[in-house]
Formats: C-alpha cells, sequence, structure tokens
C-alpha cells in the first residue's frame, strides 16, 4: 500500500504547470500507461434525458398561457441539465425566479400568535408580471409556507375580487399529504391546481444516472423514510420500459434487497394490467444485468478521502449536479451555456435567477464531452495529473508556436481555422491548473497528510490503537469537527475492539465526551445521529484471538445496517437472506481490498484511486462481473501487453464468491427476471463481441472514485461497459455535514 501522503507529495506544490506557459521542470513527463477515454460506446442515455425534458415541457404545457416561473433552487441544477432557457420560454414561460423561504411576516393558522391583523401585515407577493404563476418544487412544507403567503397576499389585496394570479404547483416527484395538509389548514387549497412532475433520473455523464436526491443518504438511514427507495424502483421501472427487461438483478445489502423486491413487483403489477407489454417481457439485449449496492455495505469508502482528481475536486471545491462554482478569473473567455439557472431577469417577489452564492463565484459545468483535458485527467490519481497538465501545456504551446511556421495563404488559413480550438484548450488548461492548485493548498498541509495517514493505516488495520490514539490527539488540538468525525466513524467502521466493527466502549465513551467538552454540548444531536445511522458504534464483545490490531491482520469490518446496535463478535459465517457478522477483517484478502504493490502512474488494479485500497463496493461489482480480477489479478492487468482485449465473461451471479460475500452482514440476492417464455430468458446476445451494458445502483450515494474505478474497469474488456445509477453523489464530509444540519 502507498504511503500515506504519497499523493499529496507527488502532486505537491512546485509540480502544477501555469496555465500560460509551459513548465521548465526538468525534461518531457513519462509517458504514461493509463489508456485516454475513448469514445462511449455503452448505454445511450440520452434517452433519459429526453424523457425528463418532456416531462417538463408537458408540465408546462397545461397551462396554455403566458406564465411566471418560481423555481425551487434545488432542482435548478437537476433542470438545468435537461432543458434550456430558451426551451422553457418557447413554452410560455415569460419570466423565471428563485422561489424564497415565507418572510417573518407570515404566520400560520395553526401558530398560537395568529390574528386576523397580523395575517395581513407586511406579506410579500408573488409580483408576477403574468397572470399565471407556476411552482416547480419539492414536497417541502417550507416551500407550502411561501405558496401559502403569496396567496395569503394577493388576496389580502382584493378581499372580495378573484385572485389577481392563478397559481399552479408542480411537485417534484409527487404531492405528498403533509403539503395537502398545509395548504388545507391555511385555507389556500382550494385556490391552487396541483400537478406531478416525475422527474427520475437525469443524466449527469455518459455513464452516470442519477436522481439527484441530495438528502437521500439521510432520508433513508437516519430518517427510516424509505420514499428514496420507492423512488429508485419507479425510476428503475421507467428504465426497463426504455431499454427492455433486465434480465438479471444482483445485490448486496438489506436495503438493496427491498429495492429488488419493489421492483421485481412492480414489474408484475404492469403485467397484470398489459400481459404482452414488450418491454416487460422480452429480455434486454442493452443491459445484461443489474448489481444493487446498500451504501450500508460499504461506508469505509466514502469516509476516505478520495485520491482521484475529480474526486479531490469535490473534496475541495464541491461539485453539484455536475458543475463548480469556481472564481470568475479561471473561466475568462470561456464561453457558458445557459442553463434554468443561467440568466438574471427582471425584479420580482422572489430573486432572479442568477444560481451564485457570492458575486466572486460563477457556476461551470464540467462536461467531459466538450473539455477533452477534463476527460483526460478526472479519472487519474491526483499524483499524476501534475505531468499531464505540464504536457498539455507543452503540447498547447507547441502548437501556438505553429503560426510562425504559417508563412502560405493557405498555411495561416489553417492555423485561423484551428485557433478556436487551441483558444477552448487554453481556458480548459488554465481551469485546471487553478483547481489544482487551490487541491495543492489543502493537501500540502500538515493536517491533511496526518489525517490521510490515520486513513490509510485504519483501512489497512495497522496499529489501531495508535489511529485511535491520533484521533484522540486531534480532538485536544480542536481539529476540524467534520475531518475528526470522519476519521472516528472510519475507526469504527473497520473495527477498534471487534471483528464486527465498532469502538471499544471505553475509548467510544472518552472520545465523545471530550469532543462535547471541546466543541460543545450543541454537538450532542450530532454524535446521537451518526450512532443512530451506524457510523459510529459500540464494540460487541470477541473471543479471545477474535481480533489483531497489527499489521495487515488487523480488525477491519464493514458497518452494515441503520441502526446503532451492535453484532456479535467471532461468528463470521452467514447466508444470503441475513449475512454474515463479519467485515472487512473477513473478507479482506478474498476481495482483496488492501494491494501493497499499487502504483498510480500506470495503474493494474482499481486500488489505485485511493493509492492502496480498493473500494470494498467495486469489489463486489468485480465478484460479479470481472472475477478474474479477483481470481488472477494479472489478466486485468493492461500492462501484460496483450494485443486484444480479453471477451467479458456471462454475468453467473456470485459464483466463487458467495462464502466470502455472504460473511458480510446483510442480504446477498441474485434474481434471474424470466420473459415471455423460459427460453426467452437470458438469450446469448447473436454477437458474442457486441457490447453489453451492466448498471451497477448505488442506494444512498456514489462517490467519484468509485466511479473512477468502474471506469477503469471499463476498459479491461473488449464488450462490457459499466453505466452506474444512484440517488446522489456523496462523500465524507457531505455525509456528516447532512446528518449536523438536520436536512430532510
Amino acid at each position: 500500500m502507498a504511503s500515506a501522503a504519497t499523493a499529496a507529495r507527488q502532486a505537491g506544490p512546485g509540480n502544477a504547470p501555469a496555465a500560460d506557459t509551459a513548465p521548465t521542470n526538468g525534461g518531457p513527463a513519462p509517458d504514461l500507461a493509463q489508456p485516454l477515454p475513448q469514445p462511449w460506446d455503452g448505454l445511450d442515455t440520452r434517452i433519459l434525458t429526453d424523457l425528463a425534458r418532456r416531462g417538463l415541457m408537458s408540465t408546462l404545457d397545461t397551462i396554455k398561457e403566458a406564465k411566471t416561473l418560481m423555481l425551487d433552487p434545488c432542482l435548478a441544477g437537476p433542470l438545468g441539465l435537461v432543458a434550456d432557457v430558451s426551451s422553457l420560454k418557447q413554452h410560455g414561460v415569460e419570466k423565471m425566479f428563485w422561489l424564497e423561504p415565507a418572510s417573518p411576516a407570515f404566520v400560520s393558522r395553526n401558530d398560537a400568535n395568529h390574528s386576523q391583523s397580523q395575517s395581513k401585515a407586511g406579506l410579500k407577493s408573488v409580483n408576477a408580471p403574468t397572470k399565471s404563476v407556476v411552482y416547480i418544487c419539492r414536497p417541502e412544507v417550507k416551500w407550502m409556507k411561501a405558496i401559502a403567503e403569496h396567496l395569503r397576499a394577493d388576496r389580502s389585496v382584493r378581499p372580495t375580487s378573484p385572485l389577481q394570479h392563478t397559481y399552479t404547483i408542480s411537485f417534484v416527484p409527487h404531492r405528498t399529504e403533509p403539503c395537502l395538509q398545509f395548504l388545507d389548514q391555511e385555507a389556500v387549497l382550494s385556490d391552487v391546481s396541483l400537478l406531478d412532475f416525475g422527474l427520475e433520473f437525469v443524466p449527469l455523464d455518459n455513464d452516470l444516472i442519477s436522481l439527484e436526491d441530495d438528502a437521500a443518504w439521510k432520508k433513508i438511514y437516519c430518517d427510516g423514510d424509505h420514499t428514496p427507495i420507492f423512488r429508485s424502483a419507479q425510476a428503475l421501472m421507467t428504465l426497463q420500459h426504455a431499454y427492455g427487461l433486465i434480465p438479471r438483478i444482483l445485490g448486496k445489502g438489506a436495503l438493496a434487497r427491498r429495492l429488488a423486491d419493489l421492483l421485481i413487483r412492480q414489474r408484475r403489477e404492469h403485467l397484470a394490467s398489459d400481459p404482452s407489454s414488450p418491454a416487460l417481457t422480452t429480455p434486454s439485449q442493452l443491459i445484461d444485468s443489474l448489481i444493487i449496492i446498500d451504501r450500508a455495505v460499504d461506508y469505509a469508502t466514502p469516509l476516505c478521502t478520495q485520491l482521484t482528481y475529480e474526486g479531490l475536486v469535490d473534496e475541495v471545491v464541491g461539485i453539484s449536479n455536475g458543475h463548480v462554482e469556481v472564481d470568475p478569473a479561471l473561466l475568462t473567455g470561456q464561453a457558458q451555456t445557459a442553463g434554468v439557472g443561467g440568466q438574471p431577469h427582471a425584479s420580482g417577489s422572489g430573486t432572479p435567477l442568477q444560481m451564485t452564492t457570492t458575486p466572486k463565484k460563477r457556476k461551470h459545468r464540467l462536461d467531459p464531452s466538450s473539455d477533452l483535458l477534463f476527460a483526460e485527467i478526472r479519472n487519474l490519481n491526483f499524483a499524476v495529473v501534475g505531468d499531464r497538465l505540464h504536457r498539455a501545456a507543452k503540447r498547447l504551446n507547441q502548437d501556438y508556436e505553429g503560426r510562425h511556421q504559417a508563412k502560405t495563404v493557405s498555411q495561416i488559413r489553417a492555423f485561423v481555422g484551428k485557433l478556436g480550438g487551441l483558444q477552448s484548450e487554453h481556458a480548459s488548461l488554465r481551469l485546471h491548473t487553478g483547481l489544482t492548485e487551490k487541491i495543492m493548498e489543502w493537501t500540502a498541509r500538515e493536517e491533511f497528510n496526518r489525517m490521510l495517514e490515520v486513513q490509510q493505516n485504519s483501512v489497512a488495520g495497522i496499529d489501531l490503537p495508535a489511529q485511535y490514539q491520533a484521533i484522540e490527539d486531534m480532538v485536544n488540538e480542536e481539529r476540524d469537527l467534520t475531518g475528526v468525525l470522519r476519521l472516528l466513524c472510519l475507526t469504527s467502521v473497520v473495527g477498534f475492539g471487534s471483528i464486527a466493527g465498532g469502538i471499544k466502549a471505553k475509548n467510544l465513551e472518552f472520545v465523545k465526551r471530550e469532543i462535547l467538552q471541546t466543541y460543545g454540548y450543541q454537538r450532542l444531536p450530532l454524535l446521537l445521529a451518526l450512532q443512530k445511522v451506524g457510523l459510529l458504534k459500540r464494540a460487541s464483545a470477541a473471543p479471545a484471538g477474535a481480533v489483531s490490531t497489527g499489521g495487515f491482520g488487523g480488525a477491519l469490518s464493514s458497518v452494515v445496517g441503520g441502526g446503532s446496535s451492535a453484532t456479535a463478535g467471532g461468528d463470521v459465517d452467514g447466508n444470503a437472506e441475513e449475512g454474515g457478522k463479519g467485515g472487512f477483517a473477513s473478507v479482506r484478502k478474498s476481495l482483496r481490498l488492501i494491494n501493497d504493490d499499487v502504483d498510480e502512474r500506470t495503474p493494474a488494479d482499481i486500488s489505485y484511486v485511493y493509492s492502496g485500497y480498493a473500494p470494498l463496493s467495486i469489489r463486489l461489482v468485480q465478484a460479479v462481473a470481472q472475477k478474474e480480477a479477483l481470481l488472477d489479478p494479472s489478466r486485468s492487468d493492461p500492462r501484460a501487453g496483450r494485443t486484444l482485449k480479453p471477451r467479458a465473461h456471462p454475468i453467473v451471479g456470485w459464483r466463487g464468491f458467495e462464502d466470502a460475500v455472504n460473511q458480510l452482514p446483510g442480504a446477498t440476492f441474485d434474481e434471474v427476471q424470466s420473459g415471455s417464455s423460459a427460453d426467452q430468458t437470458l438469450l446469448p446476445p447473436s454477437d458474442p463481441d457486441a457490447v453489453t451494458t451492466t448498471l451497477v445502483f448505488f442506494l444512498g450515494g456514489v462517490t467519484y472514485t468509485e466511479l473512477a474505478a468502474l471506469r477503469f474497469m471499463n476498459a479491461q474488456t473488449r464488450n462490457r461497459r459499466f453505466v452506474v445509477a444512484t440517488t446522489n453523489t456523496i462523500n465524507g464530509n457531505r455525509m456528516i455535514r447532512d446528518l449536523e444540519e438536520g436536512r430532510s
């Protein structure tokens, strides 16, 4: 396993080039073995973009006249990926405003302080330039309060006359009973028309589709709200209608099993009403299987700091709906495509549509289809990025120098013709050099390297008592609480005191008390929430000799499930329905979670994304769809010098890895969906080299490092591609902050 700070040091200050000149830090960069991105030949996800766009336009077309759109800011990103401002205007939208929370002047009728005089004073009106007003929002009571305030203000102007505006609420994805009850108690339900806009998968990339439900993880594992699971099943049903019946559904985890059951039940219900539906009776020739990963099966991966370029951009800057917010200077000269939130408008009751948190930041879409440099570096370990930027800067300088060789009119014309492309490349280099420098400011800190060392040693099981002591020291030094809790939860997940995970009782109680005394007792709800979701738990008693804390034989385990109760230690045997009581320690060798011989520059294995740790979630995918990577790593080594990539093996379930997978808690399942007749089930493609897609669904979120690992796997065979579907994208900081903020 690579040293803890390898990535930070190798990509440290001085290794990234300036955007405008090629660096002169010593000779040409070596050729790197990791292949450049190839044109996408997997599943065409543009169909889902079209479905989402048609759904939005159909909702708008329900109101025939010109309309003012009041938009939930959280929906601007997803909707901006499927529609632009011009298309909205074509469907009657004249003005758009952000929907803002109700003003302090609004007092609910259920509030003890409510009175008729108060209910009319200082209310914020919608102030729309059109008669028709359309709200598109999540079904949250805070938005119902804002809408009720608008209607109450409208009514207060002319109490005996019809309302000045007509109001329509389009709920995304659907209306809920609490929202309807609130509108009813405020006596405005009869004054609004209600619609449902079932926004489902939004393609963020060729190989990534997401429900973009940022609160999904907290809803499922903390609040016990399984609405995201139901939504996921509905979205997967829509996907089957679009691409055909998915022949095989596999997965790991209790809630993954629940999602699979919901999906199978929904298909049966559809077939009951339409037995001859070809989409649900004919096995897909495009998708060979669906693998569902319950996020709770692998909490360790998001708790570790991502070490790919895109992952570190997410950790340091933040990526939301495929966009980053950066200093405008980094985007100078780059044309911006206006999405739903792309242009400001006239003032109204809401804030004009200019989605910026501060005037100094601008949103930019990280689009690999138009930004070839980003496509090249996004999945690389950060240790390699400096060299790639150096090469790009040198190549760009050489291309610019070509203007001196242009002597004839035709040569000058040829140079001018490619000048636009060079300017675009220059702008891309400026952006990614700036982002790299920002990342290096973070990775150069002593605190980062110290935390990274604790993370990697904890996952590897090296001297766990020393890692716990390092966390205690960080608490005493009042280090960043989110980072400290991330380390503490990782220690709990890998297990400090029990093969089933958790921290020894006396150590856990001591460090919790220290956190409260150091950071304040207002952190108590956060600690309780971490225990509730299973990220922080007390180790159960284990038989003598069951746990080792030295070297790679250390106790490693994965916390599974939504509760905080610890499972009994020692017994790691399990069955497919309930799983076992083991964790990392029981599958570390069999699933090759730790790689001591990782090479970030010429990677031969997915473990390069964490500089030596192979994400457990992706190893589970390999146990189904790329078994040779676990059984015979040399067969999947891109450095082996093969002239032809191997053909992907058929999907045969968990065969060969049943014992290992069943030791992890949570159900292990493999369901075959039959077509209209038995002989139509799992028909092999007529062309054995035909490209098929394996769909991997992450329930509770996916990290950018897991995406990078799956993209690495795409390059290992000539005829299998992986497409990721998910509820949302996550990282360790976001998970902890979601619990801290009490989001819902």
